[in-house]
């Protein structure tokens, strides 16, 4: 019943988006972290924020929900190989998650759905925010 009324708010939420000129939803993982996290309240479903900084040691802002056993996370796509280089990662997350069968399970799971069930699991999402050794230098 969770994963039913996930997937309804997590449509509810896109489509209010859509009608925007907005491309990607790079950035905007606090946006709908928010958003899906009132909208779940309001049906009693608990959803916790939490920020990928506070969880691994990457000094980077990214947001995503905890609900019912299932991690929500719809930009997760900006973690995807792009043209541009990383600034904050040691590879592209997506490209470490593409390392396990499991990671991959995740992978799919998020770009086709926004969410996955945590089934002991959670360290493989959080494993593929790899800190780039040097990160911080010439800042200046």
């Amino acid at each position: 019943m969770s994963e039913e009324i996930i997937k309804i708010t997590i449509d509810y939420v896109l489509s209010e988006f859509r009608d925007t000129n907005v491309s990607d939803y790079d950035g905007l993982c606090y946006y709908f972290s928010n958003n899906i996290k009132s909208y779940l309240e309001e049906q009693d479903i608990n959803a916790d924020m939490y920020n990928i900084r506070d969880l691994t040691d990457i000094d980077y802002d990214h947001y995503f929900l905890i609900a019912n056993g299932f991690l929500i996370d719809l930009t997760y796509s900006q973690f995807l190989p792009k043209s541009g280089k990383l600034r904050f990662f040691e590879d592209f997350p997506s490209n470490i998650l593409k390392g396990s069968t499991q990671g991959e399970t995740i992978l799919n799971s998020l770009l086709k759905d926004g969410y996955f069930k945590i089934n002991n699991n959670l360290n493989v999402y959080l494993n593929s925010f790899k800190k780039k050794e040097n990160s911080y230098e010439n800042k200046i």
